[in-house]
């Protein structure tokens, strides 16, 4: 690699850490610096560093905003509709890349296009009603599987396609079943895919408003989402404690997404060895 090669990534490498920490970095080191001030100090200079942090924020907005249930009900949500998503994504991707289905690439166009094309909520609203999975759920479960199904489609396709035919047949004569060939053969191979649309599935249903306002009607089954939502109606000037109920919704998917980027990279670089 020449000097000028090396020079322009390491110009990429430093342009790239410093675009994310602008966008990313600094917007939520300001939210955390104001989840540790008093109310009086915020009012007073919003901009200054908190002088004697205090976690009094973090209390109030977890039993004033009955952030526990609305937590737990939030990752029943996310992670049975991530990981059903995610295996219909592998049932389906499977046939259409190795095109044992008529209509596949009708099939894979349709995923496509569901991609681009915005969730219809109304419809889906009356369609949750007549089949009863308004307000419950099962039913937030089932309406939400549509978060990551057509990435995950696509994506895993595209792996599978790359999976040589030729461990198909062995499995075959090796007297495997359609569903142990998927286990034992494809999910280790696709691992790193597969993640990626786990993770991308939890992250749209974790970060939802509109379902929860829409599909919900009851406080006990409310996610985070409406809960901050009608947390910051009933206390729009407490800014304080509103940052903390933020940091205190973020931490579980930020913890989860660097913890799964070590495992990712890990499956990948054990992939490619």
């Amino acid at each position: 690699m020449s000097m000028t090669t090396r020079t322009a990534h390491r110009v990429s490498r430093i342009s790239t850490g410093v675009l994310i920490t602008l966008l990313f970095g600094i917007p939520l080191a300001y939210v955390l610096m104001i989840s540790f001030q008093t109310p009086t100090q915020f009012i007073r200079d919003p901009m200054s560093l908190s002088q004697g942090p205090t976690v009094s924020n973090y209390s109030a907005a977890w039993t004033q905003g009955d952030l526990g249930q609305q937590l737990m009900n939030t990752v029943i949500y996310s992670v049975a509709a991530a990981a059903i998503s995610t295996v219909l994504s592998l049932l389906i991707a499977y046939p259409v890349a190795r095109r044992l289905v008529r209509w596949h690439r009708w099939i894979y166009i349709s995923f496509v296009i569901g991609m681009c094309l915005p969730i219809p909520v109304i419809p889906l609203f009356v369609q949750a009603q007549r089949m009863h999975l308004f307000d419950n759920r099962i039913g937030y479960i089932v309406l939400h599987l549509e978060m990551g199904l057509p990435l995950g489609v696509l994506l895993l396709t595209a792996f599978v396609a790359g999976i040589p035919e030729e461990l198909d047949h062995a499995a075959l004569l090796d007297g495997s079943s359609y569903l142990g060939f998927l286990a034992r053969i494809v999910l280790p191979l696709a691992w790193p895919s597969i993640v990626i649309v786990f993770l991308y599935s939890l992250l749209g249903v974790w970060n939802d408003i509109i379902g929860p306002i829409v599909f919900l009607a009851s406080a006990d089954l409310f996610p985070v989402t409406r809960g901050v939502y009608q947390f910051y109606g009933s206390n729009t000037s407490a800014w304080t404690t509103m940052s903390a109920a933020i940091v205190i919704v973020s931490l579980p998917v930020m913890t989860l997404f660097i913890v799964s980027q070590r495992q990712l990279l890990r499956s990948t670089l054990g992939a490619s060895t």
